[in-house]
């Protein structure tokens, strides 16, 4: 976990200095270029700072991080939004894919935050967004139809999740780790050691593994099975 905080605080900070570099570029000389850069950096950063945020201990309030993010999403979302104003040709759906993109970045930290429906009028304007696009481009339909329905569904199965086993959570149940980002916990087992928190809650996974702090939409229950928990010297 102390590797991963170490891992997101550099990315932040080289984030931070290429968005400064970006900046002085616009002032010299903006243009729709420099402009598109500056919407990728923000929206990769405010991905980072979500995911270092997911870092923080039980029983936290709400990280800063993820609103900094969320500020960061904003921005390249009213980016985007500019730029598909300002641009035609092979570049407009480019550049819708990317806004697309961000807004179900965006929804993420939403929920994050717990403002479930921002999070869902977020998803809304992507697919409007992905739906735009299908019309205007017939050589992308295929992948913009695929992006969109695996996005939705994304969605839609976690708010489920969270919807169906928030109100059963307690201390004590045996759990499996699923959906990580970081495929190497994926399956991984353990026990919850505390209540819900920001849609967020703790776990001890089996073996000399830390504790972390985990989404609980990552969380999948073993009603059946049987988990020890940490080992004891």
């Amino acid at each position: 976990m102390y590797r991963d905080q170490h891992l997101f605080d550099k990315a932040s900070e080289q984030l931070t200095q290429a968005h400064d570099l970006i900046q002085e570029l616009i002032l010299i000389e903006d243009s729709l270029g420099q402009q598109d850069r500056l919407g990728v950096t923000l929206t990769i950063h405010g991905e980072v700072l979500n995911r270092r945020a997911q870092l923080h201990t039980p029983g936290q309030s709400i990280p800063g991080d993820s609103r900094a993010a969320l500020e960061k999403q904003q921005e390249a979302v009213r980016i985007f939004s500019q730029l598909e104003r300002s641009i035609s040709g092979p570049l407009l759906n480019s550049t819708r894919h990317k806004l697309m993109e961000t807004l179900i970045s965006m929804a993420d930290i939403l929920e994050t935050l717990e403002l479930h429906a921002e999070s869902q009028a977020a998803i809304t304007e992507a697919q409007v967004i992905g739906n735009r696009a299908l019309g205007e481009d017939s050589t992308s339909q295929l992948h913009l139809r695929r992006s969109i329905a695996a996005c939705t569904k994304h969605w839609m199965d976690a708010r489920r999740d969270l919807d169906d086993h928030t109100p059963t959570l307690h201390i004590g149940s045996k759990i499996r780790l699923h959906g990580l980002t970081n495929q190497a916990f994926n399956g991984e087992k353990g026990i919850v050691l505390g209540t819900a928190n920001n849609n967020r809650i703790g776990i001890q996974l089996q073996g000399e593994q830390p504790q972390i702090c985990i989404q609980i939409v990552n969380i999948r229950y073993l009603p059946q099975s049987r988990c020890s928990g940490p080992k004891r010297n």
